[in-house]
């Protein structure tokens, strides 16, 4: 039981901040899909149905590291003529560092229903 309880204190800590910054700047699709796209296919890959949660937190993080990474390549890539433009920047950036964010949330609320001991 005081494993939920912690994770209810850990989500109301990282809401409250993300609603006093204001939630619609954490708000990306492409970032979810990946995250969420990646965990399962993950998931799926290690045929492990006794651990199925636990490698979906671990396919989350994975993933999020791998969508900042395109996200870093698409910005400094030069693609999309952003590099330099400061108002581009900030908005690329925000992007970049979205998926990492979704992973460890995906983490932190699985580690809860983790069947390892």
């Amino acid at each position: 039981m005081s494993k939920y309880f912690g994770l209810l204190i850990c989500l109301s800590l990282v809401m409250g901040a993300l609603f006093q910054i204001g939630v619609l700047l954490y708000v990306d699709f492409n970032s979810i899909l990946i995250v969420f796209g990646g965990a399962f296919g993950y998931s799926l890959i290690q045929n492990k149905k006794e651990d199925y949660i636990a490698n979906f937190g671990k396919g989350a993080i994975f993933f999020g590291w791998l969508g900042m990474l395109i996200g870093l390549i698409a910005l400094t890539g030069g693609r999309y003529d952003n590099w330099g433009d400061i108002d581009k920047m900030g908005a690329a950036l925000q992007v970049l560092m979205l998926p990492v964010f979704y992973g460890y949330m995906v983490k932190l609320i699985t580690m809860p229903f983790n069947n390892q001991k």
